[in-house]
């Protein structure tokens, strides 16, 4: 992973993106319901908020290989979302280097609270965002999306910085 890099995402990053994706329910389980199928770049940067969201990518050259966002939820509550990795480059370690990437943004931002929402069937995901360090904070809804919560994120930031 040493010639992988962290970057803001662009909107031309999507157009790979959304080749991951491979249908209407895929894509409602990465980025939630409402958004137009079939998609494409352009329409799905637009429709994830893109360039108004805090959007990451991990890159190698100008590939992405990973995705993510973080959502302000309030003063000082970050919310990790649509986490996503290439599907030819997935169980490599880089869902866990995007989402460690993503909490280091999060502290640089002075967050004191960090969840995420992550499907109860998804065994993969639950088990790398306990790893992590994320708990339950809540039963899983009608969909089955379970709430996590990252209990210890607000002891890792230095209180005495103003």
């Amino acid at each position: 992973m040493a010639d992988n890099r962290w970057r803001p995402a662009l909107p031309t990053d999507l157009a790979r993106i959304a080749e991951w994706i491979g249908t209407a329910r895929a894509l409602e389980r990465w980025a939630g319901p409402g958004l137009s199928w079939p998609t494409d770049g352009a329409k799905l940067w637009r429709e994830i908020d893109g360039g108004s969201l805090l959007s990451f990518c991990l890159v190698t050259g100008s590939e992405p290989l990973a995705f993510g966002q973080l959502v302000v939820k309030g003063e000082r509550h970050y919310h990790l979302a649509r986490i996503i990795v290439s599907p030819s480059r997935r169980r490599q370690g880089l869902g866990e280097a995007l989402c460690r990437q993503l909490l280091d943004e999060a502290r640089q931002r002075r967050a004191e609270r960090v969840t995420l929402n992550v499907f109860a069937d998804n065994r993969a995901a639950i088990d790398l965002y306990r790893r992590l360090g994320f708990t339950d904070c809540g039963s899983a809804d009608s969909r089955g999306i379970r709430p996590m919560q990252l209990r210890q994120f607000a002891a890792n930031v230095d209180n005495d910085v103003p």
